[in-house]
């Protein structure tokens, strides 16, 4: 019994003569070091979250390894021998060892282990997912026939607050809610949309309760992977919770990096009135038809909403979309909308310096005072903030065809319709795209898909007009545009008629068709049908009495009669219709 006692202090004693004890703290010491850097580097780095825990994961698994290594083999002079090797060697054998340097090639030979399993398994943590497109279908109200405003609210904040995150493609809630009746299904709607994740929630009001029923789905399988119910009292600051971790769960859920300015935009919370909230959304609901009645309609909302909360950085921004839009679509050019419009953008940006979507008014609104860099500036900071808001994508790629990049402008075009494919208008400006760089079989592609989204919309058949006649199908054109009258173009579709018809060898009904808009009040469309009848002098008196070039003349002066135009590029006086052009849009 006295020899047994003796045991356990004597094993004590061969830990601390092999230096265990040494090297277990030594261990600990470089792992704890290395997970604190780690930890500094994740925020500012591309290393996805999951490598901290993982490398502690591989620590936890090499601190049996370097234990029992450091009591199996001793560092000589002569190499890495036995412990036990060593002992034999007799007594005044140096049998240190050090320490640090084999601890710091354990260190390193893990490290290097986790860098080969991060590379090695592309199936590991974030890395199996490579396409982060996610469509958020509206959401459903429970106990009720029909969607309500708060309802709309939510679906939009959602949305909203997954457009900040970078590393997310959302689908834009134009989109969404086009297929809101769709009776196909899930996986062939997600096709439609280009997504591989969809959102479905449900959202139920009762007394002060209100529940939340929220779930993602993989489109392609069509396999539920996360679901979470949300129950609390109704007010402001419990439904915007809500929604700020329905969203951080979807963003966990899919393994999307989330910056710090990320994180703060998605946790915000945009005004402390559900009314305003629901206001607010019946207001972007008309604004997306982009007729007259709903841009009027659109107007009252935002302004009862910041009736409500006059801090609704949001809803400012609305209210200056739609005054904006109101004027730029002829459809109210009071020069008292714009005022308004612009004193709504500033307010915006006094409230949220860092708002993506105010800046995209701002860009929008400098485009409708014809300040063509300044909107590209505001438009270009616009999808630096939100690279995912399809509507400053799809202004941006407008503009750019304007001040004459249209290589760029497609590039913002094609980004638009990826976030925003059911959109019309988006649509359209990837047709104009597709029209300034030359490709007019996409165009004429493109052209007809957007009237299947916008019937009654003229513009498509206008730009499906402009397609054929550069693809040299000029009967074709002559039935498309028969009565077509494209607002912003003021005579544009009727020059485009009398061209083809001189084009197609039918001068007198060239001439027929300039004479019902030659005193229409649009010089530059019937200087340009001049033009092509071959009387430059006239012409040129047509052209001298434009006071002011809008859109339609600009771009049909870059791009869209070559064989018109392009003889008059030296003449001294075509020069200074030019020069007129960029003095008018700040070019």
């Amino acid at each position: 019994m006295e020899e047994r006692s003796k045991t356990p202090p004597g094993f004590l004693a061969e830990l601390k003569r092999r230096k265990v004890y040494r090297v277990a703290a030594v261990y600990l010491a470089i792992v704890f070091l290395t997970l604190q850097i780690i930890d500094l580097l994740i925020p500012a780095t591309t290393l996805p979250e999951w490598v901290d825990s993982f490398l502690l994961a591989i620590a936890i698994m090499g601190f049996p390894v370097a234990v029992i290594a450091a009591w199996a083999f001793e560092l000589t002079p002569e190499g890495v021998k036995w412990t036990q090797e060593v002992s034999n060697e007799g007594p005044g054998r140096d049998t240190g060892r050090p320490t640090w340097l084999v601890m710091g090639v354990i260190v390193l030979f893990l490290l290097a282990f986790a860098t080969w399993w991060y590379i090695a398994e592309p199936k590991f943590g974030d890395s199996e997912i490579t396409d982060r497109t996610i469509a958020v279908l509206p959401f459903e109200t429970l106990g009720s026939d029909h969607a309500n405003a708060f309802t709309e609210g939510v679906h939009l904040g959602v949305l909203t607050q997954l457009s900040n995150v970078s590393g997310l493609d959302i689908i834009s809630r134009t989109s969404v809610m086009a297929v809101e009746s769709s009776d196909k299904t899930l996986p062939d709607i997600a096709r439609s949309l280009g997504a591989a994740w969809v959102v479905r929630a449900e959202v139920q009001e009762a007394g002060n309760r209100v529940q939340i029923n929220a779930r993602l789905i993989d489109a392609q399988n069509d396999r539920q992977v996360w679901a979470e119910n949300y129950q609390r009292t109704l007010t402001a600051d419990n439904v915007f919770d809500i929604q700020s971790e329905l969203s951080l769960a979807i963003i966990e859920a899919l393994h999307a990096r989330l910056t710090p300015i990320e994180k703060a935009r998605v946790e915000q919370r945009p005004t402390v009135s559900l009314e305003a909230y629901g206001l607010h959304a019946l207001g972007r609901s008309q604004l997306d038809r982009r007729d007259a009645q709903g841009m009027q309609s659109a107007v009252r909302y935002f302004e009862q909403a910041i009736g409500l909360d006059p801090d609704y950085t949001l809803a400012w921004v609305g209210l200056a979309d739609s005054l904006t839009l109101l004027y730029d679509y002829h459809i109210d050019r009071r020069e008292l909308l714009m005022v308004r419009a612009g004193e709504a953008v500033q307010r915006a940006l006094e409230l949220d310096p860092l708002s993506a979507e105010a800046y995209a008014s701002l860009g929008l609104y400098e485009y409708a005072q014809q300040n063509a860099a300044e909107s590209i500036t505001a438009l270009t900071r616009a999808v630096e903030l939100q690279p995912n808001y399809a509507d400053a994508q799809s202004w941006l790629a407008w503009v750019r065809q304007l001040h004459g990049d249209s290589a760029a402008g497609l590039l913002s075009a094609r980004r638009a319709v990826t976030v925003n494919p059911l959109s019309g208008e988006a649509v359209s400006n990837l047709t104009l795209s597709f029209l300034t760089n030359g490709d007019f079989e996409k165009a004429l592609a493109q052209s007809r898909h957007n009237q299947t989204i916008l019937p009654s919309w003229p513009t498509a058949k206008f730009y499906e007009g402009l397609a054929l006649y550069h693809l040299g199908r000029f009967t074709e054109v002559q039935a498309l545009l028969e009565n077509v009258n494209v607002d912003w173009t003021d005579y544009g579709a009727e020059s485009l008629l009398a061209l083809s018809l001189l084009a197609a060898g039918d001068e007198a009904g060239a001439r027929d068709m300039l004479a019902s808009f030659e005193d229409s009040g649009d010089p530059f469309s019937v200087g340009l049908v001049y033009l092509a009848l071959g009387e430059a002098g006239e012409a040129f008196a047509h052209f001298e009495r434009v006071a002011q070039w809008h859109a339609w003349p600009v771009l049909a002066m870059r791009y869209f009669f070559p064989e018109v135009l392009g003889p008059l590029a030296d003449n001294p006086r075509y020069q200074e219709f030019f020069r007129e052009m960029a003095a008018d849009w700040g070019m």
